[in-house]
């Protein structure tokens, strides 16, 4: 397994259990993994999507009708345009579909 597909899936699997956390405590989304790729559902019907890139080595995310690409930087994935971490771009995408401040 490569450094990137450990990194990308340990990433996933801990973001699958603070998802799990966030509806355990009664916020409201689905959410769903069908092989590499996480999909979050929310009631307006609007997703959250996020996908492996292997071949350029990235993290896609699709939220808010655009396109977000993260790389593997110092132990954490940077939005490549203007260095957001993962967390923080997660926590505001969620906290914006659900109108309520969540912490991923």
């Amino acid at each position: 397994m490569s450094p990137f597909t450990q990194n990308y899936d340990q990433t996933i699997r801990d973001l699958e259990q603070k998802l799990d956390a966030l509806v355990d405590s009664g916020i409201e989304f689905d959410f769903s993994r069908s092989g590499d790729v996480l999909t979050l559902e929310f009631d307006s019907g609007e997703k959250i999507i996020i996908t492996p890139q292997a071949p350029m080595e990235q993290l896609w995310i699709s939220a808010n009708y655009a396109g977000h690409r993260f790389n593997w930087n110092d132990g954490k994935w940077v939005n490549e345009k203007g260095g957001q971490e993962l967390s923080e771009f997660l926590t505001g995408a969620l906290s914006l579909q659900l109108g309520t401040t969540v912490e991923i």
